[in-house]
């Protein structure tokens, strides 16, 4: 008799370890944080380097150019992407933002100089419980940045 409350017993467990609550017994996730399921905000902080001296461009004091210089599109919203251009001691060095949930085409020029091309593709992440966006590549005029990146990527240009 002992036997049969021990199995009884043990196929509850197993059988209340498989339940979620709603009377569906494959799903074993079960709920997601609310943080799971937001769009994850995704930065490329992009600086623009001199090739020779690696001084900044834009943003240093002595930048032969300023940030209304840089004019950015977006292959979602098209001419006029409004960038952010950070200059917090918390980022170390100054760097301008694209910011964006998913992905996206930018090409950014600067002045006369030539136009680069930044590519971000985003995607989701391989977790089969409450899987977020992450960044997947990071493209730099077709040569690769990174695989996987980071949400806040650095894009080093040299011009």
């Amino acid at each position: 008799m002992k036997k049969a409350y021990l199995v009884l017993l043990l196929l509850a467990l197993v059988w209340t370890s498989c339940h979620n609550g709603s009377g569906n017994m494959t799903n074993k996730c079960g709920p997601c944080p609310l943080t799971a399921n937001a769009a994850i905000l995704m930065v490329a902080k992009v600086r623009i380097l001199d090739k020779t001296t690696g001084a900044d461009l834009i943003l240093a004091h002595t930048s032969p150019y300023k940030p209304s210089d840089l004019h950015v599109s977006s292959s979602l919203t098209g001419p006029g992407y409004q960038f952010t251009v950070d200059t917090s001691s918390f980022s170390g060095y100054p760097s301008v933002w694209l910011i964006d949930y998913q992905s996206v085409n930018y090409t950014l020029q600067l002045a006369n100089l030539s136009a680069d091309q930044i590519k971000v593709v985003a995607g989701l992440n391989s977790q089969k419980c409450c899987a977020t966006t992450e960044v997947k590549s990071i493209m730099l005029n077709d040569s690769l940045v990174c695989a996987p990146c980071s949400p806040q990527q650095e894009v080093v240009i040299k011009k």
